[in-house]
């Protein structure tokens, strides 16, 4: 699968990941400010079928399953926070499907269809 990081996802998450062989792309200058139809739009064209946010209303705004993306929704923004949930969120990406949300809990949890 390959991954991008959103915008408000810290960049340090990238390398993270990268150490666990989640290999992410971090989050382009150029598209900061992009809306999320339009975001989706630019993410699907450069060939990437997953996004990791801390937007946690992204999935209401938009039909994830019509997307054709996965969706893995962080629990925290801060990268300090983050350190706990990282092998739970290079899994997450690691078995993501073109139209799943999954869902990283406070707890290590991973929900999703």
């Amino acid at each position: 699968m390959s991954a991008i990081i959103d915008e408000g996802v810290p960049v340090r998450l990238v390398k993270a990941l990268g150490e666990l062989g989640c290999p992410v792309q971090r989050f382009p200058r150029g598209w900061k400010g992009l809306q999320n139809g339009r975001l989706i739009d630019r993410i699907r064209g450069q060939g990437l079928s997953c996004l990791i946010t801390c937007d946690k209303n992204l999935s209401y705004q938009q039909n994830i399953t019509q997307t054709g993306l996965a969706l893995v929704v962080l629990p925290r923004q801060r990268f300090e926070d983050l350190g706990p949930f990282l092998r739970e969120i290079a899994e997450a990406v690691g078995r993501a499907q073109p139209g799943d949300l999954i869902v990283v809990g406070e707890n290590q949890t991973v929900r999703g269809r």
